[in-house]
């Protein structure tokens, strides 16, 4: 059996618990070997592990307090809008490279901000292959080291405003949104990788899970737990009830995580959704599964479902 989905470093493991067009900018980067020798870097408020009383293996959900690692990188007073079409893990039906971030909706030249304290360890254009197996994949690209092994990356910037070496505190202007790389019009690409040197493409976390939520929202994160390890995707669909009814109010289709996906304990998760009463259902090869939740504002919905 899998573990439930506790995220590195505790993230779940919370104290509250209860059921129910752009200027290319040469690349430089810090050797790494120079990053352990004399980074000091100021640490990332990661939540202290405790016991958990409601165990999502047993019941049909658990609600947990929100605690979040890092700020918005938009700016507090800007809104932190995922986009939709293109989430965490998504293939866009087949169609592209899973997602290994999130692309955060903003207009070109806005401001980004370091969500937390760290080092910069690349601050320039996306030519070396260091971070991605393609050639300016992310274009105008900074990478900040955490601690606690973990590295968030900032892609498609239009400017660089700091440079490798510099230590930089949550709230600090580091760059501007752009289109550069890859990039279909403007927005910022955040993405979050831990251990090692930050270069692994495929060592990543699923950044909604560690950035806040929207005022009066909540979140979900779905396991699903069965004898195979490897991840499977499944077309999920999420139905949100009008309150105190069982008539449709909204609808999301996603989809679960694919293959090379196996080093995340949870399957699928999403952030800032409105508070309610929420079905999860598919199907696959062995039947229908379902489940009734609930959101509320400032929680995670923890749900684990057992496979047959």
């Amino acid at each position: 059996m899998k573990r439930i989905p506790t995220i590195i470093f505790g993230l779940f493991l919370l104290s509250s618990c209860t059921p129910v067009p752009s200027t290319e900018i040469p690349a430089t980067q810090l050797p790494i070997l120079a990053i352990r020798e004399t980074a000091v870097v100021t640490t990332v408020p990661v939540p202290t592990a405790t016991s958990i009383p409601c165990d999502p293996t047993t019941t049909d959900f658990c609600l947990v307090d929100w605690t979040f690692t890092f700020q918005n990188p938009l700016g507090s007073n800007s809104p932190l809008t995922i986009a939709r079409s293109y989430p965490y893990g998504s293939t866009e039906n087949g169609q592209r490279d899973p997602h290994r971030g999130v692309d955060i909706e903003s207009r070109d030249g806005a401001p980004v901000y370091a969500p937390a304290a760290g080092l910069v360890i690349f601050a320039g254009r996306d030519h070396k292959r260091i971070y991605t197996p393609w050639d300016d994949y992310y274009g105008n690209l900074i990478v900040i080291q955490h601690d606690g092994g973990l590295y968030t990356l900032y892609g498609h910037l239009s400017q660089i405003n700091v440079a490798v070496g510099d230590q930089v505190n949550g709230g600090d202007v580091i760059a501007a949104v752009g289109n550069t790389g890859v990039a279909i019009g403007s927005h910022l690409h955040f993405e979050i990788r831990t251990g090692g040197d930050g270069s692994d493409f495929f060592s990543t976390e699923n950044p909604e899970l560690w950035l806040p939520l929207q005022s009066g929202m909540g979140a979900i994160s779905i396991t699903l737990d069965g004898n195979n390890e490897e991840k499977i995707l499944r077309n999920l669909v999420i139905i949100r009830y009008a309150p105190g009814t069982t008539t449709s109010e909204k609808k999301y289709y996603v989809s679960t995580y694919p293959k090379e996906f196996e080093h995340s304990q949870e399957d699928f998760a999403i952030n800032s959704l409105p508070p309610g009463r929420y079905r999860i259902a598919f199907t696959d090869a062995t039947g229908l599964y379902e489940r009734i939740v609930n959101v509320e504002a400032g929680k995670l919905t923890q749900v684990v479902i057992q496979l047959k």
